[in-house]
């Protein structure tokens, strides 16, 4: 799996978010300084992130983007699927009906296994976990 600039901007998006105020509004602006990603770049995210359900916008002087639920709620399995979708390794694993050989195939089960394994990762690991890992590590707060 190739994990997609989305999925990398996004996740940064939402640890940035976790770390300095999960529940408070955080300028796009000031993450994207922060994180020394382009803000048109995270205007383009943070509309799956929420559809997906896991960020939320607030309008005004002192609006922008907050977390919609607590950060130990949000898995990167979540963040994955909402910003690149499936996690298989290719179509046959989320639908058997794309090749006719699924049936006899014995790579597709090797396929079958690798997802599970990503997604086994992904969602045993919240933005909670990361935001404090990256406290813990002491990451120069770069702008």
């Amino acid at each position: 799996m190739k994990v997609s600039t989305r999925v990398r901007y996004g996740t940064r998006l939402l640890v940035d978010i976790a770390a300095h105020q999960p529940n408070v509004p955080v300028s796009l602006k000031d993450i994207a300084r922060r994180q020394q990603v382009s803000l048109n770049y995270l205007k383009h995210v943070v509309g799956p992130l929420v559809a997906a359900g896991l960020v939320r916008t607030e309008r005004g002087n002192t609006g922008g983007v907050l977390l919609a639920r607590p950060a130990a709620d949000i898995t990167l399995g979540a963040v994955v699927t909402a910003l690149q979708g499936s996690t298989a390794p290719v179509a046959c694993v989320d639908d058997p009906s794309v090749c006719e050989r699924n049936i006899f195939c014995v790579t597709r089960d090797v396929w079958c296994e690798v997802k599970m394994a990503v997604d086994g990762v992904l969602a045993a690991r919240t933005i909670a976990d990361l935001a404090r890992q990256q406290d813990a590590c002491h990451i120069p707060e770069l702008g």
